[in-house]
């Protein structure tokens, strides 16, 4: 279970508002995520893994949750993947000055998953609308 400790910021993107929360994970490592709607998991999150090496981690089942309720054009989803990702930023440098100083992050920036993730969720299509069915998400994302 994941010990929200310290809210550090708030912002809505699409339908969906983020919060930023300095974190302890299971094991009471310390941790920097954005949970989706103040729900019990992040979306993305740096964790302190060992000694002063800070590690970037996505959801998968999150990621492809969002992706499978989303109603968004692959133009909206570019701009709205463009925010989160500002955010993201402006976020993970926020975390690095307040929880994790002297320590050596692995950014957003640097991340072939951000890649993929991006690649992903502007160009997702849902598997059922190859099937002819074209059956939509059950709320935007």
């Amino acid at each position: 279970m994941v010990s929200k400790n310290i809210l550090v910021d708030t912002t809505s993107i699409g339908t969906f508002k983020f919060f930023a929360y300095v974190f302890n994970d299971e094991e009471g490592k310390v941790g920097f995520g954005l949970f989706p709607n103040d729900g019990p998991c992040p979306l993305v999150y740096l964790l302190n893994v060992q000694g002063n090496k800070i590690k970037i981690f996505f959801n998968d089942d999150l990621i492809m949750r969002i992706c499978e309720q989303s109603k968004f054009s692959t133009n909206e989803r570019r701009e709205l993947f463009r925010q989160f990702l500002d955010y993201a930023s402006k976020m993970e440098k926020k975390a690095a000055r307040l929880v994790f100083r002297d320590s050596k992050m692995s950014y957003l920036a640097e991340s072939r998953e951000m890649v993929r993730y991006k690649r992903l969720y502007i160009h997702y299509k849902n598997p059922m609308s190859f099937s002819g069915d074209h059956v939509a998400a059950n709320e935007p994302a």
